[in-house]
């Protein structure tokens, strides 16, 4: 009863009450000294510290805030901190809006559109990809099979998933239980990519309301060697989405930077990006106004940011001699994707709205 009791304490301090860390280091790719007010209650922590400083920063002060304190906080002490970044149930947006400069959801989704011909979705692909492709098949000589087998589960969590994720993310390993995949995989199955007959990379997927989903993926024993064949498996994805009558392929979420390696991997596919509400929390940047360190910070970390007309870019242009139409115009391009409604460019004095129509 007494460990019943705490548990449910905790859960409510954690909703109401989240942790806030005012910390400051040395501002990434630069030598700009920075401080920063996070507020949550997660890992994501650790993930905002990584993104923001180039070494380990110091801890100035941690404590607990009530979350209706936080605006007062906010308002009142804005200059001890160049960035406050929050995050907070998606219920406490009304007490914000008009605060926040930008909010995103913590992940975004990323989904390719399979209801045209093959050919017709392989023209979205970026023309490295399909080189990549093409050649991935004519060298390794790669087939894909699509398994039920529960043994074969087995061999994908202990052999292939859970070496990859270690290998891939260290000591920031998130690996989920056996049981709470194979709840996952009895939904679906499991792609198999093959090189010689053997499978050396697989995907686990289920299947939701007409759209195949790729949940969880793995290489066989981690091995960095066949981290390439990785490729090959959203396309056999959505091939098996085309014989089986699917509308799309769901890539599932990344972190919403537009240079973080996950997003910029799928984006090749030519999907459209999507905000992911499931986690029912914003991602909140209070004192984001333009200034040399912000436009530093979304230079080196270019947002994905939700609005009421969509998603935008938020970007930063750090050098004021960059500030001309051929850098935005550049900029634009290069972080073009379907499910992106423009761009905003923050420089040191100002902001530019870049309406994106190419879709």
């Amino acid at each position: 009863m007494v460990k019943f009791i705490k548990k449910i304490l905790y859960s409510v301090i954690s909703k109401y009450f989240p942790h806030t860390l005012l910390i400051e280091g040395v501002l990434r790719g630069t030598e700009y000294p920075f401080r920063c007010l996070l507020v949550d209650n997660s890992s994501y922590f650790e993930y905002l510290k990584a993104r923001t400083f180039s070494d380990s920063p110091t801890v100035i002060r941690k404590s607990r805030i009530w979350i209706p304190l936080l605006r007062k906080r906010i308002l009142t002490n804005a200059d001890s901190f160049d960035l406050c970044i929050a995050v907070l149930p998606m219920a406490s947006e009304p007490t914000y809006r008009g605060l926040y400069e930008y909010k995103c959801t913590k992940y975004v989704n990323q989904t390719i559109d399979t209801t045209g011909s093959l050919d017709e979705i392989k023209s979205k692909f970026s023309k490295q990809l399909r080189n990549k492709i093409n050649k991935l098949q004519k060298n390794y000589r790669l087939d894909y099979r699509i398994s039920n087998s529960l043994k074969d589960f087995d061999h994908f969590y202990h052999r292939m998933h859970v070496p990859f994720i270690k290998k891939r993310h260290g000591d920031l390993a998130l690996i989920y239980s056996y049981n709470k995949l194979k709840n996952s995989f009895l939904k679906g199955g499991l792609l198999f990519v093959m090189k010689d007959n053997v499978e050396v990379a697989g995907s686990l997927f289920k299947i939701e309301d007409k759209t195949c989903v790729g949940y969880r993926l793995g290489v066989l024993d981690g091995d960095e060697s066949h981290i390439d064949v990785l490729k090959a498996i959203y396309y056999y994805q959505i091939k098996v989405a085309k014989e089986n009558g699917m509308s799309s392929v769901d890539l599932k979420g990344s972190e919403p930077f537009l240079n973080d390696g996950v997003y910029q991997h799928k984006r090749q596919w030519g999907p459209t990006v999507l905000p992911r509400y499931e986690e029912n929390s914003w991602v909140y940047f209070f004192n984001a106004k333009p200034s040399e360190k912000l436009a530093k910070f979304f230079e080196i970390n270019p947002l994905i940011a939700d609005t009421d007309q969509g998603l935008i870019g938020i970007i930063g242009i750090a050098d004021e001699a960059d500030v001309f139409a051929e850098t935005i115009d550049k900029l634009t391009r290069q972080n073009r994707a379907r499910g992106i409604q423009g761009f905003t460019m923050i420089t040191q004095t100002k902001t530019l709205n870049v309406l994106d129509k190419s879709w």
